[in-house]
């Protein structure tokens, strides 16, 4: 399996286990949305909080683990790869599909550790305790930074072969 599966699948279990603590560690009512200085501005119910927490978390391991699986199968005008006809070739593709297992699994995992990070950090305004948002913005930008480093550098290593 792809390193970068791995990745997605250990902050995948990292972040259900974040949700099975909250889940019995929070108050029935919990913040569901802070401002950007991490004061609560909306509250709701714990099982409305874990219901979303959820399907974020499904959400995000599905999109990235399906990319590869959906290439080759998505027509090739859907598929944004530099020289994607190359990587599209029924001779190539499994190629392609082991390297965008790899890489959007990294992706992944960096998005739901953002997420985790949120739903965290809303767990800790539910129990009275400091938000440092300070830190999410600084994984969004982390996060924003990487995606376009990692686009800059796919127009490099996504080249087709010189043949």
């Amino acid at each position: 399996m792809a390193p970068g599966r791995v990745a997605l699948l250990a902050v995948g279990a990292a972040y259900g286990v974040l949700l099975g603590w909250q889940a019995v560690s929070l108050p029935a009512t919990v913040p569901v949305h802070v401002d950007a200085g991490g004061d609560p501005t909306r509250w709701g119910t714990l099982g409305g909080h874990l219901a979303f927490a959820v399907v974020m978390g499904i959400s995000v391991v599905g999109v990235f683990w399906a990319v590869p699986w959906l290439t080759g199968r998505l027509p090739a005008e859907l598929v944004n790869l530099p020289d994607a006809e190359y990587w599209l070739r029924a001779e190539n593709l499994a190629t392609t599909r082991r390297r965008l297992a790899d890489e959007t699994g990294w992706l992944g995992a960096a998005t739901l550790v953002l997420v985790g990070y949120a739903v965290w950090m809303l767990g800790r305004v539910a129990l009275g305790r400091p938000s440092h948002p300070a830190v999410l913005w600084m994984l969004v930008a982390a996060l924003l930074v990487g995606a376009v480093a990692h686009a800059v550098r796919s127009r490099r290593t996504w080249r087709a072969p010189e043949q």
